[in-house]
C-alpha cells in the first residue's frame, strides 16, 4: 500500500570530526534527534499536505517559552488541532484532543509518558469507507536530523523504544472492509538521502521503514515498492524491513514491546535494493545519510487506534571519529 510522505529539501550541515589516534577506539554515541521526550511540544502541520512545512499552529504544551523540535503532521485529517487548547491532566500530563485525534505528552512520572498518539477513524471517515486513490488521516511526529553523517563513517545506528497498543477497533461494516485499501499502521520511517552534490543522485532519497503494527498481520512483513496510492505520494522507493527481523512481536492491547536494534545493516541493504531496482544510480554508502525521521499512525481504513511510546532513542556511533 502506498503512503504519503513529506518531501524534504533541507539537510542539517555536516559536523566536522577529528580523527582518533591510532590504537584508540571512540565509542561515544550521539543522538540524531532532539527532545526525545517531547517536552518542548510540536509545530503543527496543516492537514493539506500541499502546504509542505508551513506551520498552522504551535502546540507549546501550555508553555509559551517552549521551542518545539518536532513537527506534528495531521495530513488528510478533517479535524485540525490548530484551534484546540492544551489541557492539563493528572501527573503532569498535557494533551490536545478533538473529534478526530488526541495527542498526549505524559509527565515524567506519569504512566502515560512519553507520548500517546490516538486517531479516531470512525469520526474521520463517518459512514463512508475510503475508496481507491483517496487520502487517509495521518498522525505522525517528524524531525530533521541534528547532523547528517555518511553511512560508511558509522559503526551503528542504534534505535530503541518501548511501545504498547492502547486501543484498536474497527468502525466500518465488515462487508465494506478491503485489506487492499483499508488498514491501520503504526510505523517509523527514515529518509535516507544522498548528501553528495556531485553525485548523479545528489538530493535523491529512499524511505527506510520499521513497522510496529499493521492490523492485517500478526507481525508486519517486509514491504518494498514505489510510494504511490494518491496524488501527493512521493514516487520514491520504500524499503520496510520485516518486523520480526528487528524484534517486533504480535501486539496485544496493553502489552509493552521493547526494541533495541542496530539499523545500519538494514539501511545499507535498503540502499543496495533501491539501486538494484533502478530507483537510485548511486549506491555508495559514503554519499548517503539519515536526514529525517517520522513515526506514528497512518489510517487508510475506518479504525480507532491509540499507541504509546516511551524511551525513544536514535543514536549514531563511530569507531573512527570524535565529535
Amino acid at each position: 500500500m502506498g503512503s504519503i510522505r513529506s518531501v524534504l529539501v533541507v539537510l542539517a550541515s555536516l559536523l566536522a570530526g577529528s580523527v582518533v589516534q591510532a590504537g584508540q577506539v571512540e565509542d561515544a554515541q550521539k543522538s540524531l534527534f532532539a527532545d526525545m521526550q517531547f517536552r518542548q511540544g510540536f509545530l503543527l502541520s496543516y492537514a493539506d499536505s500541499s502546504k509542505g512545512r508551513s506551520v498552522e499552529a504551535v502546540l507549546d504544551l501550555g508553555d509559551p517559552n517552549n521551542a518545539p523540535a518536532w513537527r506534528l503532521c495531521q495530513w488528510a485529517s478533517k479535524y485540525s488541532l490548530a484551534a484546540v487548547s492544551c489541557t492539563q491532566g493528572a501527573a503532569g500530563d498535557r494533551f490536545y484532543e478533538n473529534e478526530g485525534k488526541k495527542v498526549l505528552v505524559g509527565g515524567p512520572d506519569s504512566p502515560n509518558r512519553d507520548l500517546i498518539l490516538e486517531v479516531r477513524g470512525g469520526a474521520e471517515y463517518g459512514d463512508r469507507a475510503r475508496r481507491s486513490g483517496e487520502g487517509w488521516p495521518h498522525l505522525l511526529i517528524e524531525q530533521d536530523a541534528i547532523a547528517v553523517r555518511p553511512l560508511d563513517e558509522l559503526a551503528e545506528i542504534r534505535f530503541s523504544l518501548g511501545l504498547r497498543l492502547l486501543r484498536f477497533s474497527m468502525s466500518m461494516p465488515a462487508d465494506q472492509y478491503d485489506p487492499g485499501l483499508h488498514a491501520a499502521q503504526f510505523q517509523m520511517f527514515f529518509i535516507v538521502k544522498n548528501i553528495n552534490t556531485n553525485s548523479p543522485d545528489g538530493g535523491n532519497y529512499f524511505w527506510f521503514g520499521v513497522p510496529f503494527f499493521d492490523n492485517r498481520h500478526e507481525v508486519p512483513p517486509a514491504y518494498m515498492a514505489k510510494d504511490v496510492g494518491k496524488g501527493d505520494a512521493t514516487g520514491k522507493f520504500i524499503y520496510t524491513v520485516d518486523g520480526r527481523a528487528v524484534g517486533v512481536a504480535p501486539r496485544k492491547l496493553g502489552q509493552w514491546l521493547t526494541l533495541d536494534v542496530d539499523l545500519l545493516p538494514f539501511i545499507k541493504s535498503g540502499l543496495e535494493e533501491a539501486a538494484n531496482r533502478g530507483y537510485l544510480k548511486d549506491a555508495d554508502p559514503h554519499h548517503y545519510g539519515v536526514a529525517n525521521m517520522n513515526l506514528g499512525w497512518e489510517i487508510p481504513g475506518t479504525f480507532d487506534a491509540a499507541a504509546q511510546i516511551r524511551n525513544l532513542r536514535v543514536t549514531i556511533a563511530s569507531e573512527h571519529r570524535v565529535w
